[in-house]
């Protein structure tokens, strides 16, 4: 694709996409605070809007009078937890072929422009602990050149994870119930709405807009 400043356009892709992680990561760890002890406080819808229209602030969810401290959030501090956040930055670059699905009229982006991302994602962080991630860039890759759907983006890798390597969040209670339900629906609405905001991104450097 054909951008005002390429360096630029790319640097800020990459981290919209870390910070959109980075997002996630905390917004998980405000829901689980407020099944601690907000839950018939909060309206669950509010905090949902509240996540999805601030993609890239990581504490927006702060606004509602949630926080993430140790009595809250004490089964999510530590070491095998916080691989999530790299697993989460790791599952936004492996289905970062997709990118070239936005369109400035015939103007995509390139393979070299959409690796580059990806490289910047794993200098910053992004990594597939144990292969929990199933999905892969090459085969991200391959689904697009063939024209083929995605499957959904879903939060199924965050459960696998947390029942292999974090037991405490995967024991039967109402907070870790509550939990494993919502990010059901966050992940997926999360991810959709990262693509709009990186779409608008996309074309907002381009050199040129084609009329659509």
């Amino acid at each position: 694709m054909d951008f005002k400043s390429e360096r630029a356009a790319l640097t800020v892709i990459s981290e919209t996409i870390v910070k959109c992680g980075v997002s996630l990561y905390n917004a998980i760890k405000y829901i689980y605070s407020l099944s601690a002890e907000d839950f018939y406080n909060i309206n669950i819808k509010d905090a949902l809007k509240v996540a999805l229209n601030n993609l890239t602030d990581a504490d927006a969810l702060q606004a509602l009078g949630l926080r993430i401290n140790n009595n809250r959030c004490g089964e999510m501090n530590s070491p095998e937890y916080n691989r999530v956040l790299s697993l989460i930055v790791f599952s936004f670059a492996v289905r970062l072929p997709a990118l070239k699905l936005i369109k400035n009229g015939s103007d995509t982006m390139t393979e070299e422009q959409i690796h580059s991302i990806y490289q910047q994602l794993i200098e910053k962080g992004a990594g597939n602990f144990n292969d929990i991630i199933k999905e892969s860039y090459l085969e991200t890759k391959y689904l697009v050149k063939k024209g083929k759907p995605l499957p959904p983006y879903s939060a199924d890798w965050y459960k696998t994870y947390i029942y292999t390597y974090v037991p405490s969040l995967s024991a039967i209670t109402n907070k870790n119930m509550f939990l494993l339900g919502f990010v059901e629906v966050l992940f997926p609405m999360f991810y959709s709405c990262m693509e709009e905001e990186l779409r608008n991104i996309i074309l907002s450097f381009c050199a040129y807009r084609a009329e659509e």
